[in-house]
């Protein structure tokens, strides 16, 4: 399951650091990352990245495979940044019209003659199809996404 999203090479850095906050928990997770470090060099990065991309950075760096101290860091998170959406019902949504899943289902509604309301989408396996291809990190209110 993996919607047609524009490649990392193709997108500009996003501009998703600025719709979501950067609240106290974005906060708390850049202070972890710099706690841990010892080479200024590698807290340079880090700020750096905040100072990009702010809140989807900080989210980054709650990942469990994220090297703080990685020299590439900021090409690691944007080779792997999707966006952030507010709700997970919106990232899902966008998912299933990345794949067509949505237009097909309307297509055989319409075609069928079925009613909107005969067929739901099983939300519990479609976000285990997701989950296994994104990581993703709820971060002030916000869902951020990563390929994995």
């Amino acid at each position: 399951m993996s919607p047609e999203l524009p490649s990392p090479a193709d997108r500009e850095p996003s501009d998703s650091g600025e719709k979501a906050p950067f609240g106290p928990e974005a906060a708390a997770s850049v202070e972890r990352s710099l706690a841990s470090l010892r080479d200024p060099d590698d807290a340079l990065r880090i700020l750096q990245g905040v100072k990009e991309s702010g809140s989807a950075f900080a989210a980054y760096l709650l990942l469990p495979d994220t090297n703080v101290a990685a020299p590439d860091i900021l090409e690691r998170f944007y080779d792997s940044y999707a966006d952030a959406w507010e709700t997970f019902a919106e990232f899902r949504r966008d998912v299933l019209d990345g794949l067509g899943w949505l237009e097909a289902l309307e297509k055989v509604l319409s075609e069928q003659g079925i009613p909107d309301d005969h067929l739901t989408w099983n939300h519990a396996a479609v976000d285990k199809n997701i989950l296994d291809t994104y990581d993703v990190v709820h971060l002030d209110g916000w869902w951020h996404v990563f390929n994995k």
